[in-house]
């Protein structure tokens, strides 16, 4: 996918009037006028079977649609085509996350449908352990994720957490993260911050179902990047 934005940085905080003056609209126009490109690219991707290419392709078409504010029906279309692509390559639950982004209607419900009776067979294995990833849309192609792995007879549970800022696709994302070794009890898990003088830190609760997880900060704060937040239902997307 196209990201003109470097990795490893931990909390960019963009103001709008400096991102607009960075990127100029003569160059806004003409990556808004690459949506077709993308989607071309991840036909011929689809056709000649680089599965991969194709997420990659479709992904960035519906990045920068979101982002020059294509209407709803082209960025539903592009979603469904992440989807289809993503089922061809053996993904369902990642297909399942990209269809649930569509609006509610007919395509989407008979999309859901149609990859129902593959899900109905992982339920089983869903339901035995909260081992894989979950993720959260954070906008223009970037999920937040979470990943629960066992390890030394515990789990390591681990946050990435992004927001997509106005120039996200330009500048990157606001991100946050943890990583904490603990128990899992009656699907239950917490993250505390260690204590930094008089700030207590800030909790997280982890409750796992088969297929999601929701989050919550329910104390402090967390020092992630602006408006990044470790909370909300993230969607089940691998079983490891």
């Amino acid at each position: 996918m196209k990201r003109k934005w470097h990795a490893g940085v931990m909390a960019l905080v963009l103001h709008t009037a400096a991102a607009h003056a960075a990127a100029s609209d003569e160059q806004i126009a003409a990556d808004c006028g690459k949506l077709n490109d993308f989607a071309r690219s991840g036909e011929a991707a689809f056709s000649q079977g680089d599965l991969h290419q194709a997420v990659e392709h479709y992904t960035a078409q519906a990045a920068w649609g979101e982002f020059c504010h294509v209407p709803p029906a082209a960025l539903a279309d592009a979603y469904h085509h992440i989807a289809l692509a993503l089922m061809a390559e053996g993904e369902p639950l990642k297909a399942r996350a990209w269809l649930q982004r569509m609006p509610d209607g007919d395509e989407r419900r008979q999309a859901l449908l149609a990859i129902q009776p593959v899900l109905d067979q992982l339920q089983p294995a869903l339901a035995a352990s909260p081992m894989g990833r979950y993720w959260r849309y954070a906008g223009k192609g970037v999920w937040s994720t979470l990943t629960v792995m066992p390890e030394a007879g515990r789990w390591r549970i681990r946050f990435s957490g992004y927001y997509m800022p106005l120039m996200g696709l330009y500048y990157g994302p606001n991100m946050g993260q943890f990583s904490t070794l603990t128990d899992i009890e009656q699907q239950h898990a917490i993250w505390q911050s260690p204590p930094d003088g008089n700030d207590p830190g800030c909790r997280v609760t982890m409750t796992f179902h088969p297929d999601s997880a929701d989050l919550a900060t329910v104390a402090g704060d967390c020092g992630f990047g602006m408006n990044v937040r470790a909370s909300g239902n993230f969607t089940r997307v691998s079983l490891y």
